[in-house]
């Protein structure tokens, strides 16, 4: 449950670099004080294992695999969410 101090419950949160170390600790993180997470980083395989942490908190957790360094992608990352009716209240740029 999360903190009444720090509650996101209703929040959806897009995390950069999720996919291991400070990025997968924030999103994890967001999810214990209740938000929803976008997981985002080059690797899909590492994304998983973070969004299984997120949804065995009970939260929803979304992956899509961006490399930040290239525009093209960030644009396309941002397509897909907007598409997917996700527009996000928290941004970390990882």
């Amino acid at each position: 449950m999360p903190n009444s101090r720090f509650d996101l419950s209703s929040r959806t949160a897009l995390v950069t670099g999720a996919s291991r170390g400070i990025g997968q600790a924030l999103a994890v993180g967001l999810a214990e004080a209740g938000a929803d997470v976008i997981v985002s980083a080059r690797s899909t395989a590492d994304l998983e294992e973070t969004a299984e942490a997120i949804r065995s908190l009970g939260r929803r957790a979304w992956v899509e695999p961006c490399d930040v360094s290239a525009t093209a992608e960030i644009d396309a990352l941002f397509g897909r969410i907007a598409a997917a009716g996700l527009g996000p209240d928290i941004l970390v740029n990882n």
